[in-house]
């Protein structure tokens, strides 16, 4: 089957400026405790995600500078008017692939800061997130969410792009997260009529044929086609057929599959639904194997 560490070529690596301080010297006031800080500037290059990259679609992501765990809180209580502030409202959008993705519109600027609200997504959990994030410099507001000691996020306005940086989950469902980065361009996503992208509509006539339940094809084969992350090249089998190959996951709905089509048609498909186990469609009267042919891989 797919190899699973393809879905992550959808989350995009954070890229974050350095940041500006405000027009002019103002309190340093928390915005709740009320207390006095000092003007000690706290930097949001502070530390650097050393993780691996995920393979991805022949693009290596590049590792990104982040605000720090530790940074935010002191972020946070430097708190303070910045009349000079960049301008963070609109409609703004994340994402590449529609299942995970987010959008957020910020609204009431002034010089404290604004108000924001958003949504989320990974697949088929969703979160959402609003409230009000403080200016600490010119580019940069720290939100705090109320219902936990220790959880924010950030906002870093760099040109055109917004970046978002979380800690903690917000409240949110499992693997949703508002960090990323935004442009108030509507996106354009990898996954748009990916159905008719991968197949023709024979193959899909052919298939839902060979499945012959139309809830398995529609429910699953066809909604996770639509939803889950896919990849799909043109090779050859190991016995020299040209071919194409698809393969689909679907993280949180536990759909798997990989098809691979001739070009004089033959259709193999395992399907994998609710880890069940794969099942092996096929119009091949003459095949035997319980698995999908073997392929080139580039």
């Amino acid at each position: 089957m797919m190899n699973k560490r393809r879905i992550f070529y959808l989350i995009t690596a954070l890229v974050i400026s350095s940041a500006v301080g405000c027009g002019k010297s103002d309190t340093n006031e928390a915005p709740e405790a009320g207390s006095s800080n000092s003007n000690s500037e706290v930097s949001v290059e502070a530390s650097i995600d050393s993780s691996d990259s995920e393979e991805s679609t022949g693009e290596e992501s590049e590792t990104a500078p982040v605000i720090a765990d530790d940074d935010f809180s002191n972020l946070y209580s430097e708190a303070k008017e910045c009349p000079n502030a960049e301008n963070f409202e609109g409609k703004w959008y994340t994402g590449t692939h529609s299942s995970v993705s987010g959008d957020m519109t910020i609204t009431d600027q002034n010089e404290k800061g604004f108000h924001f609200a958003g949504f989320f997504s990974y697949y088929l959990n969703s979160g959402e997130a609003e409230g009000d994030a403080v200016f600490v410099k010119d580019n940069v507001a720290i939100y705090k969410y109320p219902e936990e000691e220790d959880e924010y996020l950030g906002f870093v306005m760099d040109g055109d792009t917004m970046h978002v940086v979380q800690k903690g989950i917000l409240g949110m469902g499992m693997n949703v997260s508002a960090q990323g980065e935004y442009s108030q361009k509507e996106p354009e996503y990898v996954n748009a009529d990916i159905i008719n992208k991968a197949y023709t509509e024979s193959q899909l006539s052919e298939i839902k044929k060979m499945i012959g339940d139309d809830e398995v094809y529609d429910d699953y084969f066809k909604f996770g086609t639509e939803i889950g992350a896919v990849d799909y090249k043109d090779t050859e089998t190991k016995t020299g057929e040209k071919c194409r190959v698809v393969d689909c996951i679907v993280p949180t709905y536990g759909v798997e599959y990989k098809a691979v089509m001739t070009d004089s048609g033959k259709i193999y498909l395992s399907l994998n639904v609710g880890g069940e186990g794969d099942k092996l469609y096929t119009n091949d009267s003459e095949y035997t194997e319980k698995t999908v042919p073997e392929t080139v891989e580039e």
